[in-house]
Order: structure tokens, then sequence, then C-alpha cells
């Protein structure tokens, strides 16, 4: 009977621990305080704690793939993206879904050599845009004020801007405006359009997945999203934690940057998250309002041939 007990005992011992569901997960672009919550999340165990093996990838910053081409050949999971770039996607066939909307506010924003004080003072000019995207609500506000500009293509940086090679540039007010904050001593306010102010505060960052992996894995992906929004409320309450945290990630890519900007970093992603309507950061979905009105801009300016439910995308 001792035996039998003793035999018990050791299988007990070494059963294999219940297996963690892993999934392969990739920001939108190379390592930074702008997805500071999910690396708390992986950090503090939020992820192991819902029984997650989440593995964080990130691009180089040479890179001009794109995450929704890493999603599609099944190399990840889940990305982040922007609900812009998402519905052009969709337009493509490529079905995604939004799992959770971090960003409320747009940040995104034009910084010229000279004061602007209308849209038309942009006419004509030289404005850097991202290679690899990003810059459609650009396009929009300018279908919707007539504005001709030469796009000037860039991959990283704020070299174009601060040579005079361009007379404007795109900037996010996370990122390249920070940077070019810090480069020049200030940017006044004089010399920025924030589109947002002019009718197009679209959604920026979410959390997406394709339609099949979201119906198939439903559970996984909700998983993933409780524990990445605990990630975010940790990084809000402590802040210099998640920022070591961060910089840790950031230094394992050999990213080029430092301590003060990824802080200003931070505080600007954490702004952006609080919803206008409760002046709270609450994660609130996409409103049907700002959706619908996004898909007729992109569907009046070519974008979008067919329409797109709300109920298709937003989960």
């Amino acid at each position: 009977m001792r035996k039998i007990s003793l035999a018990l005992l050791l299988c007990f011992f070494f059963l294999p621990a219940r297996a963690q569901e892993v999934i392969y997960f990739m920001p939108q672009w190379t390592p930074q305080t702008q997805f500071a919550g999910y690396y708390v999340a992986l950090e503090k165990g939020f992820y192991a704690e819902e029984g997650l093996e989440v593995v964080i990838d990130h691009f180089g910053g040479s890179s001009t793939e794109s995450v929704i081409d890493k999603l599609v050949h099944r190399q990840e999971d889940i990305i982040t993206t922007q609900l812009v770039t998402a519905l052009l996607a969709r337009e493509k066939g490529i079905k995604l879904v939004n799992v959770l909307q971090t960003s409320q506010v747009n940040g995104l924003m034009c910084v010229a050599q000279f004061p602007i004080e209308s849209p038309q003072d942009l006419d004509g000019s030289k404005i850097g845009r991202w290679k690899v995207g990003f810059g459609e609500v650009c396009d929009m506000f300018c279908y919707k004020n007539g504005l001709e500009v030469q796009w000037i293509p860039y991959i990283h940086g704020i070299n174009l801007f601060v040579s005079g090679a361009v007379d404007a540039l795109l900037c996010y007010s996370y990122s390249e405006y920070l940077q070019l904050v810090l480069a020049t001593g200030g940017i006044s306010p004089k010399n920025v359009i924030r589109f947002r102010d002019y009718g197009f505060d679209y959604p920026e960052d979410g959390l997406y997945v394709t339609e099949q992996y979201y119906l198939k894995n439903k559970d996984r992906v909700d998983k993933f999203v409780r524990a990445s929004r605990r990630g975010w409320e940790y990084a809000a309450q402590h802040r210099e934690e998640a920022l070591e945290i961060s910089m840790r990630i950031i230094s394992s890519y050999n990213v080029a940057t430092n301590l003060p900007f990824q802080r200003m970093m931070l505080d600007e992603m954490l702004n952006l998250q609080v919803n206008p309507a409760t002046g709270v950061v609450d994660f609130a979905p996409v409103r049907r309002d700002v959706f619908a009105s996004l898909v007729a801009m992109m569907r009046e300016m070519g974008y979008l041939k067919t329409d797109v439910k709300y109920e298709e995308m937003i989960r």
C-alpha cells in the first residue's frame, strides 16, 4: 500500500504543468513607450496569469513591411494598428476586427517651417510622410480643403525637416513632434496643424486580429485583451516603472533613443487614451458615429468601394 501511495505521489509531482496558450503579438513599429502597456503586462505576469505565453515581436527601424503582412502570413496572431489602416485592409479582403481600442484621440499633426493661419497655407508644400503609410488622415484633410501637396517619403526621423529639405512634416504628437521639440528647442504653436481640430478626430491605436482567428480563439483573445488593459492601467499608475520596463526592451533592440524622450512619449500616449466624452481612460470602443463618418469619407475618396458595417469590425 505504501508503494502505491509513493508512486501516486511521484506521478503527481511529475505531471506536466498546464500548457499555456501561445500568442504571437506585434506592435506596428519599433520598440518604444507607445507600447508600454503591453511590455508591462508581460513583465508583471498579467498575461501569464491568464494562462497565456505571449511573444512580442518588433520590426527593425528600416523595415518597410507592415504588421498586416505578418498577420496575413500567420506569423503573428494579434497586432496593433489604426482604424484607417484596418479599413484599408478590409478593402483588400483582409477581414480585421478591433478587439480593444486604446487610443481615444487622434494624434496626427503637421508641423511647418512657417506659421499656418489656415489649411490653404499648406497648398503647394513639400511634406514629409512615412513611407510605410499612416498618413491617410492628412490625405482626407487635403481633399476636403482642396490642397495640392508634394509628398516626400521617409522611413524614420526628423532630418528632412531639420535640414530644410521639406516645408512641413507629418508627425505624431507622441513621436516625431516630441523629437522636433527636443531638437529645435521648441515649435511655435502657430506652425502646427492638428487634424483633430478640423473634424478628423479618428481614433488611432487599437488591437486587431483577423476575423477567422477571432472566431476560433475568442476566449484566448479575451484573455489577451484583459491582461493588456491591466498593463496599461498599471503603466498609468506606475509611470517610472513602466518606463524602466520599456527601456529594457528598447535597449535589447539597440534602438537609438533616450530616457527623456521616451518619458515624454509615454505621457502623451496616456493622454491620448483619455476619452473626451467621459474624461477618463475607459478603453471605450470606437463610437458608431465616428466609424460611420470615417467610412463615408473613405468611400467618398475612393479608398473604400463597399460599405463596412460597424458590427463587422468592432467587437
